[in-house]
């Protein structure tokens, strides 16, 4: 991918490398470094394509077969009651809003 872009208005070469800062946008203004007039500069990416095989879990509190298992010491946070490393997302929201609501009933005592 060239980093280089023309100047619309007088044709100067311009290195527009370290001006995009929105991932999220590939338009963004950019002044020329000659003749100093404002232009947008469009990114266009070229699609990269990988395989992988799809993976099924079973989740080990229900037993639901899931292919985005939530494990321990990867999902943040995980519930500290859970007694199972792989559970399916269902079973962790489960979980999750049941420790949050056992906070709010101990700070509610105190």
């Amino acid at each position: 991918m060239s980093n280089l872009v023309d100047c619309p208005y007088c044709e100067y070469e311009n290195d527009v490398s370290d001006s995009h800062q929105d991932p999220s946008n590939n338009k963004f203004d950019f002044e020329c470094g000659s003749c100093e007039k404002e232009f947008e500069v469009e990114v266009e990416y070229n699609p990269n394509y990988s395989a992988s095989e799809i993976v099924w879990v079973k989740c080990q509190s229900c037993g639901t077969e899931t292919r985005e298992p939530y494990s321990k010491g990867r999902i943040h946070p995980f519930p500290k009651f859970i007694v199972h490393d792989c559970i399916c997302e269902k079973c962790w929201k489960e979980a999750y809003v049941k420790e949050l609501e056992l906070k709010r009933v101990v700070q509610d005592e105190s």
